[in-house]
């Protein structure tokens, strides 16, 4: 990949808005600016960071657009480079009539996420707040979003160069026994196995915390399972605040899984109703594809929501549902206790084998903060500790795992009294797996396959 040529790419979403941006950086990026727009007032040399109004060229001469235009010079941009951006209406084809406009002055169209990659290259970020920049993109929930936006921050980046700075002081003690060997220099092994557990300890604290930030970034998957009729519909539509599924009388309403995202308390949940559970030879083709589909939704949730109609006695379709997924994280869900009960609780108590039973009306909104309480509960996600960022990223989990890794092997090589120079190997390849999270060492196929999960123009 080239990156001493100028690159340019619509920023915005696709499709029409109040405002379309084009971005362009590169060196040719100040001359593309001066050819294409013309100010309407100070027409004096351009000033970084300043906002011009004006209208933008067409290739033939006339004005393909009347906006706002902004140079960012180098290095005091996002990229690092001459950095120009164009503020104009969000016309989609408006929009590519000025890019082709740019492309023509000598600019190429950026590749996905080669804006921030140059930012990474050029040092104006690190790799953890590289993919900070994708997961802000993403997220999906105020909290997944809180928690990209500390790593975009370098908290994470920070944390990381003070676990680097305490494995680097351990190779120097080390190294010095290394070398003053012959002036019978000697650091103690206590002292150096103490100094090895102050590096270790506070990777496995970060560590500890990627279930809840796997949770906070990626989801969880709630699947809402049941026999036949017994509200699951109507308990997703609850659940959601929104009339999405249809509901019936009629047995076997949902054909198919339906996936909707929600938000359980700052947690993403994708909640997917399925459709109803009974004996596949009592019902019709398109009714077991729909099964089919259920057992595969169930087979990717991590919590089942189980539902039974309070207002019905159990029989043995319930049954069969239930001791079908006894393994699994279930939630009883009892519904329709707006109506008179029939189901006893003690005949629940029997069934559910241990798992929570919750009691909820999803057409009177009953019980369904609780129900949400309740989900969480089954997710083992701890509370988050003062000052300790949160890992999110499974790159992140592997460099930092391989790095205790190294250090637990030079605690072992230490306790055994092996030679220095043996322990320092181990104590060296740990400095390199941490380096390796913030890309302070860092190969062009990781570069390659983080940047690729970027949109064009980020």
């Amino acid at each position: 990949m080239y990156t001493d040529d100028t690159i340019a790419a619509i920023a915005t979403p696709p499709g029409h808005g109040g405002i379309g941006i084009i971005r362009v950086s590169g060196p040719l990026a100040p001359r593309i600016l001066a050819a294409l727009f013309v100010r309407s007032h100070n027409r004096d040399e351009w000033l970084s960071h300043h906002l011009y109004h004006g209208r933008i060229v067409a290739a033939e001469g006339t004005v393909a657009d009347e906006g706002l235009a902004v140079l960012m010079r180098a290095p005091h941009s996002f990229t690092g480079d001459d950095v120009v951006e164009l503020h104009c209406h969000g016309s989609p084809v408006g929009l590519r009539r000025i890019l082709a406009r740019i492309l023509a002055a000598g600019a190429r169209l950026a590749e996905p996420g080669e804006f921030t990659r140059r930012a990474f290259l050029n040092g104006r970020i690190d790799l953890t707040q590289a993919e900070a920049v994708i997961d802000l993109v993403r997220a999906g929930t105020t909290a997944a979003a809180a928690l990209a936006a500390e790593q975009l921050l370098g908290r994470l980046a920070e944390y990381c160069a003070d676990l680097r700075d305490r494995v680097i002081r351990l190779k120097a003690l080390l190294e010095a026994q290394i070398d003053f060997a012959e002036e019978d220099f000697d650091v103690g092994v206590e002292e150096l196995l103490a100094t090895v557990d102050e590096c270790i300890v506070p990777i496995e604290a970060l560590l500890d915390t990627y279930q809840r930030g796997k949770v906070m970034r990626d989801g969880v998957r709630v699947a809402i399972i049941g026999k036949p009729n017994v509200g699951k519909s109507s308990l997703l539509n609850a659940l959601l605040g929104e009339e999405r599924a249809i509901v019936t009388p009629i047995a076997g309403t949902t054909r198919d899984a339906i996936d909707e995202p929600v938000d359980f308390d700052g947690v993403p949940v994708v909640l997917s109703d399925t459709a109803g559970l009974r004996d596949a030879a009592a019902a019709d083709t398109v009714e077991r594809l729909g099964m089919q589909r259920t057992a595969h939704r169930i087979s990717e949730a991590q919590v089942l929501l189980t539902v039974l109609d309070a207002s019905r006695a159990l029989d043995s379709e319930d049954d069969a549902v239930l001791q079908a997924h006894a393994s699994a994280k279930q939630i009883i869900v009892l519904n329709k206790v707006d109506l008179p009960p029939v189901t006893l609780e003690a005949d629940v108590g029997k069934l559910a084998n241990h798992h929570p039973v919750v009691r909820v009306s999803a057409t009177q909104h009953l019980g369904l903060a609780e129900l949400r309480r309740t989900v969480l509960a089954q997710i083992s996600c701890d509370r988050p500790v003062p000052n300790l960022p949160v890992l999110a990223n499974l790159r992140h989990v592997d460099a930092l795992t391989k790095a205790r890794g190294s250090l637990r092997l030079a605690r072992e090589s230490i306790a055994a009294r092996r030679p220095p120079d043996l322990v320092a190997v181990d104590v060296q390849d740990a400095i390199d797996h941490i380096s390796t999270v913030t890309g302070a060492i860092s190969s062009e196929d990781v570069l390659d396959r983080i940047f690729s999960e970027f949109c064009i123009g980020k």
